[in-house]
Order: C-alpha cells, then sequence, then structure tokens
C-alpha cells in the first residue's frame, strides 16, 4: 500500500524578452514596483521587517487569486550571484491551506534567450489536498505580465 504523499514540487519555465537583470530584481530588491508592473495580480507589497534586499526580510502582500484577495507574509532570500529570490510563507491565507509553502525564481540566461524558472516546494495540511497549482499558474501569470511591462517601458 503507497503512503499519501504530503509534500511536493512544483516546476515551470518561461521565456522572457525583458532584460533579465530588470526582471530579477523585480521579484528581488524592487518587488515594490510589482502593483505597478501587473496591478490585476499584485495589489500591494510593504516591508514588514528588515528592507526590500536583505536576507530574512518579511514582506507583507496583497495579491488577487482566483478572483480573491489574500494575503501572504514572506521571508525573502535574494541571491544575486544566481539570480535566484526565494520566498519562505510565514503567515497569510496561503498557510491556512498548506503546511508549508516555499516559491523560488532564478533568471536563467540559455544562448540568446533568457528564462525564468518558477519552482514551489510545498507539504499539505493532510493527503487530501491537491498540489497547490493555482499558485504556479499566478506565478506564471504574473511573470509574463511583468516582462511584457518591461518590455514596454
Amino acid at each position: 500500500m503507497a503512503s499519501p504523499i504530503l509534500a511536493g514540487k512544483l516546476e515551470a519555465e518561461i521565456k522572457i524578452k525583458s532584460d533579465p537583470d530588470e526582471f530579477f530584481q523585480s521579484f528581488g530588491g524592487k518587488a515594490h514596483k510589482l502593483p505597478n508592473l501587473c496591478s490585476d495580480k499584485v495589489h500591494g507589497v510593504k516591508v514588514h521587517q528588515g528592507d526590500w534586499k536583505t536576507k530574512g526580510s518579511v514582506k507583507l502582500w496583497t495579491y488577487a487569486i482566483d478572483g480573491k484577495v489574500e494575503t501572504l507574509k514572506e521571508r525573502l532570500t535574494v541571491d544575486e550571484e544566481n539570480k535566484t529570490v526565494t520566498a519562505e510563507a510565514v503567515g497569510g491565507h496561503i498557510l491556512e491551506q498548506l503546511k508549508s509553502y516555499k516559491a523560488s525564481l532564478q533568471v536563467i540566461p540559455k544562448g540568446q534567450s533568457n528564462y525564468a524558472k518558477w519552482t514551489i516546494e510545498y507539504e499539505n495540511i493532510n493527503e487530501n489536498e491537491p498540489a497547490p497549482t493555482k499558485y504556479l499558474h499566478w506565478l506564471i501569470h504574473a511573470g509574463k505580465d511583468v516582462d511584457a511591462s518591461l518590455v514596454k517601458a
């Protein structure tokens, strides 16, 4: 008999046309600009503790997903060298649905193209819960909106 799977990992990759450094910074040290870059998804991002880039800083997000407004309190780690931003949930609506949630963005150059890779590591509260694919879809669409906004700028 197979044991129930409580934890998992979701991944997706999108091609980006904008400057890879600008895209990376939009989710890292300049996340306060996200409401202007994808306003239908991100309503606000505020520093709750620390600052915009320092490891361990905590931000409070207000965002729309599936027609509902949710909040997320996240602890952030920004790795400039590897162009990776990792956000671990420490509060908010997502932790009412999941035991743990960690989302990472890595901007990856591949030849003449650049890609944004999203990874979500999660643990469900119980085995009857589906994988949190709605959050992966949200990240993909927010990334595409940010990319399009940066290309226009």
